[in-house]
């Protein structure tokens, strides 16, 4: 018997609707029919299959590579009693225990909140419940570190409503309600440096990371300044083309391997395909979708990783309409790749994409490009210049 009848999904407040539409058509596609609540401002989306008996086999098909805009997820009960504000731990301690003997020892326990306004204020209680839980799960025998052991999970709704569930290590978020830990050096130029930080870990895997981001690659940063992301390249040992008309940091200037281009990122080409592209400029999405796809079309890089500064309306289908921009030409080409998009922390109302080309499906600098679209042209010459990146 299942012990969780619902999925509980993180997000980042005011994109509940966003993650909602994202499910739904996800699970359309897997043939799972299920409703879903997503109160707005909440932090977070709830979905309720029409046969609870397959909550825990849609957690175990579901990847947050494959997720957009949840931070994390997990399988939780439905409505319970609300909790005594006395002794909140006992009630807590009961649901923890009758879990486990459905599902087993836990790998851990964490404990979180809807990341919004009426969430934060519960982050003390929290910590308060999280060790003293801890000790109980392990007096009981119920904690047991293994990778291959579910999850426990508690989400606070508010000071007497709290959800109980679990969650797979390997396929869910790294850190708790799925916000990372990094930390701004002082000498960052923005803090845009976090943002790529966290792609990095959000959306390449342990392998990927060591394989595609070895020192000595080379980079293009296009709309460098004030250079945040050209930093953070530059510590990770690759050589990097900082493109903008605007300077960079003064730390920056006279740092070894970088080479600052003055010019408009639309019409920069490099002179030799490099190993990567990266874009954080302020400009509309299918703009940028056409950018990327073009670069990969000529062969100029072998990664992308790049930002889509969504409206503030029809956000999750202005985001499929530039995923369908970027891939169908590439895909008509006969070049393999691999197009992954998450809503990363960092984020603010753009999301972050990330292009992996397959090596034997690259072209060559200076390719014939692929023509214009009318409604949407690749060519720079049809545009305006960009604009450069927020800080």
């Amino acid at each position: 018997m299942e012990p969780c009848s619902r999925l509980f999904f993180y997000c980042r407040a005011g994109f509940e609707q966003e993650t909602l539409a994202e499910l739904l058509w996800l699970c359309d596609e897997m043939g799972v029919r299920v409703s879903g609540t997503a109160p707005a401002r909440s932090g977070y989306v709830l979905l309720q299959l029409d046969d609870p008996r397959l909550t825990g086999s849609l957690l175990a098909r579901l990847r947050l590579q494959s997720l957009t805009f949840s931070r994390h997820f997990l399988a939780c009960d439905g409505p319970q009693e609300p909790l005594p504000i006395k002794d909140r731990l006992t009630p807590l301690g009961q649901r923890l225990a009758s879990l486990s003997q459905e599902v087993g020892p836990f790998a851990a326990l964490w404990l979180g909140y809807p990341d919004s306004e009426a969430g934060k204020v519960l982050a003390p209680l929290c910590r308060a419940l999280q060790g003293r839980l801890e000790e109980s799960l392990r007096k009981e025998n119920r904690l047991q570190p293994d990778t291959h052991h579910p999850r426990a999970e508690i989400v606070l709704l508010s000071g007497t409503e709290a959800l109980t569930g679990y969650s797979w290590p390997d396929k869910g978020a790294h850190w708790p309600m799925g916000i990372p830990r990094l930390r701004l050096a002082n000498d960052a130029p923005s803090r845009a440096a976090l943002k790529l930080e966290e792609a990095f870990w959000q959306l390449l895997s342990p392998e990927e990371r060591r394989q595609r981001l070895t020192p000595g690659q080379r980079a293009v940063d296009l709309g460098a300044a004030p250079g945040g992301w050209s930093q953070v390249l530059l510590q990770r040992g690759l050589a990097v083309i900082a493109v903008d008309r605007a300077d960079l940091a003064p730390t920056l200037r006279d740092a070894p391997r970088l080479h600052h281009r003055r010019a408009d990122g639309f019409h920069f080409q490099p002179s030799q395909s490099v190993d990567w592209l990266f874009c954080d400029m302020v400009e509309k999405p299918r703009r940028i979708a056409a950018l990327i796809q073009r670069w990969a079309q000529a062969g100029w890089c072998r990664a992308a990783l790049f930002n889509l500064k969504l409206p503030m309306k029809k956000r999750f289908e202005e985001l499929q309409l530039c995923r369908q921009l970027l891939l169908s030409p590439l895909q008509q080409a006969g070049i393999r790749c691999q197009l992954r998009f998450r809503h990363l922390y960092h984020d603010r109302e753009e999301v972050t994409g990330l292009l992996l080309l397959d090596a034997h499906g690259r072209g060559k600098p200076g390719a014939r490009q692929p023509g214009p679209d009318p409604k949407h042209p690749a060519n720079p010459a049809q545009r305006q210049p960009g604009r450069k990146r927020e800080t």
